[in-house]
């Protein structure tokens, strides 16, 4: 019976000490909704019980058409200090390990981890590096340095790296280095993409990022969303034939000495860029000598994609597109005959031929073969007049964006009758090739109207987009049909045969080809540069119905000005390789003309 009261006091005083604490939860409860502090309780709940935080998901990979990875997701790692927890030691110990470490100078590092930054109201900071230029870059580590790092800040025994704050971060890399770095563009430290692929799919790649908040309340705790990820692109580029084609433009620079220059191939049957090589090169994992100079008025800033952004005048290779017209509209036929006599007058502006001589009676075949700029503008200006002229080279989109999807296209420019500025002299020097300016990649397509027997198919840099929700495949597009096929096809012939004669450096045997020169003055604020020229082939085949094209542009050869003798044998060379390397047999009565020849 005693035993029995004492367990009843025991459990009364328990349920007093309960009943005590509940009546205590219950006053502060009351006072923390209606006491004099509910206002400040009422802002920390707001504001303290969850975090707001963002959620990147991976960006998308980049592919070649044969699967081969060209562009990839890494870690990186900030070098952060938190200048508060810097020790006397580790003052010194920072800079002299970095240095060391990384290959940097100490005295910069030195100065960026003593400066007083707590008396300019930063407890944080960044840790940088000279670039190209000499201006800060965010300074970073791979993961294997980042080991490194994190070890010594684990050793008791290694230098005293405190304050020291590795911080991580996603970084973009780009397996083959520079080839195709100019079609890749690059990502920045941000994470944004830009120029070429990684710029005009920018949205694509990188998906949607999701913004949550985080509660701080473990029961009110949820799993860390999964955003929707980026997709991967498949590129119509073929690795190895981007590669063939870049040592090929390599080794015309070295050897013209020339300043630089651009290839594309393209498949005129459905726009595919099989390759787009330019020169100097581009590393996109090491991007920053080229970022824009924005302390400068834009102009001198490197062209990032030459092949879309970068303008030139076309010279001789942009005669086709007027022969072209003129046969469309039945103005001229191969055959018609010209009496060129070294000179003509358009508007009161004397043009002569490239040679300065005269070459006496041609046909058209003719005046390809021997790139008369007399006898093209006398068929722009008297066979085929403004209007008609100007109106076939728009449905042959000069003056327009192609849309292929790279970051970057210019239009080009080409002055019209509309134009104030345009004058009749315009109309003899634009059927030739000359006050024109156009990208590789728009006279690329123009021209393929010819090669695809009159259909111009968009370019296009993109044979496929896997994403969550599956893959497609972007359909091939006709943009215009500004000749016939009948017009097409005699234009290749004619070519073809004009070819034959204006070089051998562009033939390959067993296969008939059609293709034209070009040599371009380089038009500056002064007039036309007397001593450089932009030499440039731009050819199809094999024939009759071709597989390939390719766009040869070099820009101020030294060893010669012609587009016959620096751009025809580069043409040459790839179609060479290119025929190989496509599976593409030769031409039975090509072959057989090869050895009878």
């Amino acid at each position: 019976m005693n035993q029995e009261g004492v367990t009843r006091r025991r459990i009364r005083f328990i349920f007093m000490v309960m009943g005590t604490a509940v009546a205590a939860l219950v006053v502060q409860l009351i006072r923390v909704q209606f006491g004099p502090y509910a206002p400040v309780f009422a802002a920390r709940a707001e504001y303290g019980a969850s975090q707001v935080e963002k959620v990147v998901p991976a960006r998308g990979q980049i592919y070649d058409r044969k699967g081969t990875l060209l562009a990839s997701n890494a870690s990186m790692f900030y070098l952060e200090v938190e200048v508060r927890q810097l020790t006397e030691e580790s003052k010194r110990q920072i800079p002299l390990t970095l240095s060391k470490l990384l290959v940097l100078p100490l005295e910069d590092l030195y100065t960026q981890v003593t400066t007083d930054w707590a008396a300019m109201g930063q407890y944080r900071i960044r840790l940088t590096r000279k670039d190209a230029e000499g201006g800060p870059w965010p300074l970073t580590v791979d993961k294997t340095v980042a080991e490194v790092l994190n070890g010594f800040l684990a050793d008791p025994e290694a230098p005293d790296l405190s304050g020291l704050d590795l911080v991580s971060a996603p970084k973009r890399t780009y397996p083959a280095g520079t080839v195709a770095g100019h079609v890749l563009g690059f990502v920045n430290q941000e994470g944004q993409g830009f120029y070429g692929v990684e710029g005009y799919y920018d949205e694509w790649l990188a998906g949607k990022p999701i913004t949550f908040h985080r509660a701080s309340i473990p029961i009110e705790a949820e799993l860390e969303p999964d955003p929707p990820a980026g997709v991967n692109l498949v590129l119509t580029i073929d690795l190895a034939v981007q590669q063939m084609v870049e040592t090929a433009l390599k080794e015309a620079i070295e050897s013209s000495l020339a300043e630089s220059g651009q290839v594309i191939v393209m498949d005129p049957r459905n726009g595919e860029i099989l390759a787009m090589a330019a020169w100097p090169v581009l590393d996109p994992n090491h991007y920053e000598p080229w970022l824009p100079d924005k302390t400068a008025d834009g102009e001198g800033n490197p062209v990032i994609t030459p092949g879309v952004a970068g303008t030139y005048e076309p010279g001789s290779t942009f005669k086709v597109l007027t022969m072209a017209a003129a046969l469309d509209l039945d103005r001229v036929k191969p055959e018609t005959e010209f009496i060129d006599t070294g000179q003509i007058e358009v508007g009161g502006h004397t043009i002569r031929n490239w040679d300065g001589r005269s070459w006496g009676q041609q046909t058209m075949i003719g005046c390809l073969e021997h790139s008369l700029n007399v006898c093209l503008a006398w068929i722009g200006s008297d066979r085929l007049g403004a209007t008609d002229l100007y109106a076939y080279l728009g449905r042959f989109g000069v003056g327009s964006l192609t849309g292929v999807d790279l970051a970057g296209e210019v239009s080009g420019e080409l002055r019209t009758p509309r134009d104030p500025d345009w004058t009749e002299p315009d109309l003899g020097t634009n059927s030739f090739g000359q006050g024109v300016a156009v990208t590789p990649i728009q006279l690329l397509t123009a021209v393929s109207a010819i090669a695809n027997h009159g259909d111009m198919v968009q370019p296009h840099i993109v044979r496929q987009v896997v994403g969550p929700q599956g893959a497609y495949w972007p359909q091939t597009t006709v943009i215009g049909r500004p000749i016939s096929r009948q017009t097409a096809d005699t234009l290749t012939d004619m070519l073809a045969k004009s070819l034959e004669g204006e070089t051998r450096y562009a033939s390959v045997t067993g296969y008939r080809l059609a293709g034209k020169t070009g040599t371009a003055q380089i038009a500056t604020e002064k007039g036309y540069d007397p001593k450089w020229t932009v030499a440039s082939f731009v050819g199809w085949g094999p024939l009759p119905d071709p597989q390939f094209m390719v766009l040869v542009r070099i820009d101020k050869p030294a060893t010669s000005p012609w587009g016959s003798v620096i751009a025809a044998p580069v043409f040459q060379e790839i179609a060479e390789r290119l025929v190989v390397m496509l599976g593409i047999p030769p031409n039975a009565d090509s072959a057989q003309l090869a050895v009878n020849g």
